[in-house]
């Protein structure tokens, strides 16, 4: 965006200072045209030395340090030539892409908002808003974000690329309703481009786990359906991974398996994997291949925390076992007191119900045995039963 913008600025400046008679001025504009910005900078800055309140020779050694990711020193140069001409829009943009730059982006969103982008020929407004979009994400003011990324998708309804920038920026603004709704947009209108087909994945994941019920469902079986193609044009680490994950969600487990399977077979450093293989297999009941994947996660994790969330779900596993002993102690493992609290309570009860289960049991054998003796008087002709 930085460089689109750059050029595009310049190149009405370039054409305007064309008669400029400055030493160094028509050098510095020919190798800027070729994109040679080293000389152009070293020229433009003999410009800027003879005439320093000159603000066309500020700007445009600005946008060639701009070129050469120079930010700090553009900044400086666009900022002289905005003082001395604050209403030319093109030192405005410029200012305000330097400011993005250089991370100030509040700075950046203050500029550009000082521009009407009506002001700006047709085919330059979609970027502008696209700048504007990025300087308010990016200092915290994600709302305003999304309307100026909207307004792009209204203007080029068709534009897959502008329904991805807007649906990806409201994703991680949160709204992922909108978000979803972009992005399958984005990939109706270009379905072969792996980025969009990916975001739209995610986003249906995250978009299930805030629904309940059949919305739910409907949602994990939509990014069932995107992972699967997803993986069948790319079956990288990644895309496996992530359709393993929305099997799972589906609750097609030994689908899941399999995904993972091939997952782990992509990169055998990696533990989340492993880490989902044993959900799905807890979740289908084979508790030995759940251990053996949960060990194998154990063994990759990289860290304390995904330690922890891998001796969870072996509490989990052993919980499901009735393995009480194995199940606080992993639970504990893992760092979750609430639950090895809960194995012991479970415990009790299990116990208590054993108790009772014994004691119904001996209940209906002193019955059986009863009976039994009863038959047997009857058979040898003993008194009848009152």
């Amino acid at each position: 965006m930085r460089r689109s913008w750059s050029l595009v600025i310049a190149a009405g400046l370039v054409l305007a200072g064309a008669g400029i008679a400055e030493a160094g001025w028509e050098e510095g504009v020919a190798a800027f045209k070729q994109g040679n910005y080293t000389v152009a900078a070293r020229e433009f800055q003999t410009v800027v030395e003879q005439q320093p309140e000159f603000a066309g020779g500020q700007y445009m050694l600005g946008i060639a340090q701009l070129k050469l990711d120079r930010s700090q020193e553009a900044l400086a140069h666009l900022k002289k030539a905005y003082e001395l001409d604050s209403g030319n829009v093109g030192y405005q943009l410029a200012l305000g892409q330097a400011y993005l730059a250089s991370g100030r982006y509040g700075d950046a969103a203050q500029m550009l908002q000082k521009i009407n982008p009506s002001s700006l020929p047709k085919d330059n407004q979609d970027e502008y808003h696209q700048m504007l979009a990025v300087a308010l994400e990016k200092s915290g003011n994600g709302s305003a974000a999304l309307a100026s990324l909207k307004k792009v998708t209204e203007s080029n309804p068709s534009d897959a690329d502008a329904w991805y920038r807007y649906g990806t920026a409201a994703f991680n603004a949160g709204e992922t309703q909108q978000g979803v709704a972009a992005l399958e947009k984005a990939v109706q209108l270009d379905g072969q481009d792996g980025r969009k087909v990916e975001a739209l994945a995610k986003a249906l994941v995250r978009q299930a786990r805030e629904l309940q019920g059949e919305r739910k469902k409907a949602a994990y079986d939509k990014a069932v359906q995107v992972g699967r193609k997803l993986a069948a044009a790319s079956p990288t680490y990644d895309h496996l991974l992530l359709l393993g994950e929305v099997q799972l969600g589906a609750a097609d487990y030994k689908s899941a398996v399999q995904s993972l399977k091939q997952a782990a077979a992509k990169n055998g450093t990696e533990w989340f994997p492993h880490y989902y293989m044993a959900q799905a297999y807890t979740l289908l009941g084979q508790y030995d291949e759940a251990n053996s994947s949960a060990q194998a996660a154990l063994q990759k994790a990289k860290g304390e925390k995904e330690r922890q969330m891998v001796w969870k779900q072996i509490g989990f596993a052993r919980e499901k076992m009735k393995d009480y002993d194995g199940a606080k102690e992993a639970y504990l493992k893992g760092g979750d007191a609430r639950s090895a609290e809960r194995v012991d309570e479970n415990r009790r009860i299990a116990e208590e119900n054993q108790e009772i289960e014994q004691e119904n049991q001996r209940i209906e054998d002193m019955e059986a045995e009863r009976e039994k003796l009863e038959k047997e008087l009857r058979d040898l002709g003993g008194p009848p039963r009152r």
